[in-house]
């Protein structure tokens, strides 16, 4: 499962509709902007890859923890944490971090402190991915 931040500035349709056609199993798309990621989830659901869209701000703990809760709820385990901001995109998968975070710390730079309090519980989680396809 695929969560998708939508940064000030940034645009996840894109990086969604990418996801959808490689395959996801499903996915949560999260955007500042009210409204906005509840359309490209109408949009994008179908069977078999369920889209979840909120309102929200990544940069806040309690947001993310929002966000985390309801990813959990309906889609399962997140595999893929993927930002969408005013200077690209960055895609990180939790099974491929090992011990080597640098890949983490380059998203952490663009979300900030609040994902730190999500990706503990997400590493320690000895389900096997469920997406592995990297969308550039």
């Amino acid at each position: 499962m695929v969560v998708i931040a939508v940064l000030s500035g940034g645009e996840g349709a894109d990086l969604a509709r990418r996801f959808a056609a490689a395959g996801a199993a499903g996915m949560l798309v999260a955007d500042l902007r009210p409204g906005v990621a509840e359309d490209l989830a109408t949009e994008l659901d179908r069977p078999g890859c369920p889209v979840v869209g909120v309102s929200g701000d990544v940069h806040q703990p309690s947001d993310v923890a929002a966000l985390v809760d309801t990813a959990s709820k309906h889609l399962g385990r997140i595999d893929l944490f993927a930002v969408a901001g005013p200077h690209g995109e960055r895609i990180v998968s939790f099974a491929d971090l090992d011990d080597n975070l640098a890949p983490l710390a380059e998203l952490l730079a663009l979300v900030g402190e609040a994902i730190s309090e999500v990706v503990p519980p997400q590493r320690q989680s000895d389900s096997p991915s469920a997406v592995r396809t990297a969308v550039r």
